[in-house]
């Protein structure tokens, strides 16, 4: 303890701060939130975009789409994209809100297309079909897991997907707890991906529902 101009200074030692300090010495960290997420919406499809999250809505016409996804994702200060080859960290914090739709089917995604819909080509990512949250993932095939949340609208839900081409293994987490493991190396992606996509869509299929999907505290780790 020490005594500073205010009285004494009590200095603790952070649960996690040396692990954090070790990982980011390891690697390169992306928190993409800014300006550079591109909007495209189909019939009633609506974004948002605020300084803590963005939002994509499908409106309530049969059909209607809505996505939000940054089209080339670089690492910062350097001219290399996603390597799925190598570990890779990927959190985010996720919703769903407004209304409910057996018709209405959102995927958050690292993918190289910057369409909506399942992974036809590596990558990574989830996808709720209505309000059940399942992982996802393609390599020189694509494969779903079981569900790994049911979500509440309007609920708040951190999701970590731990890579690691090395096991071959990925890993999906919702607050903290492992849900599901993804092990059959065709399913996973292993290459350096040029003009990796970061996407978030929406849309609604058959339905006339208008739901929201909300995204926040987006981050990718990626092992030097």
């Amino acid at each position: 303890m020490t005594l500073g101009a205010h009285g004494p200074i009590i200095r603790r030692n952070i649960p996690g701060l040396e692990t954090f300090r070790e990982i980011l010495l390891d690697g390169t960290l992306l928190t993409p939130l800014g300006a550079a997420w591109t909007a495209a919406v189909t019939g009633s499809g609506g974004t948002n975009e605020y300084p803590s999250y963005k939002q994509a809505n499908t409106g309530t016409t049969t059909g209607s789409t809505s996505r939000l996804y940054v089209p080339n994702i670089l690492l910062p200060g350097t001219d290399f994209p996603v390597d799925f080859s190598k570990r890779l960290l990927w959190s985010f914090v996720l919703s769903r809100a407004v209304a409910t739709d057996a018709a209405i089917i959102a995927s958050i995604q690292l993918k190289v297309a910057t369409t909506e819909g399942a992974l036809a080509a590596a990558g990574l990512g989830v996808r709720i079909a209505n309000l059940t949250l399942t992982g996802e993932s393609y390599g020189t095939s694509g494969a779903f897991t079981g569900t790994i949340q049911t979500m509440v609208l309007t609920d708040a839900y951190h999701i970590l997907v731990d890579h690691e081409p090395a096991v071959p293994r990925i890993r999906w987490y919702v607050n903290g707890v492992l849900q599901a493991t993804q092990s059959t190396a065709g399913n996973q992606p292993t290459a350096s991906l040029a003009n990796t996509v970061w996407m978030m869509s929406i849309l609604n299929g058959a339905g006339t529902a208008n739901g929201y999907v909300q995204l926040s505290a987006p981050q990718i780790f990626q092992e030097h």
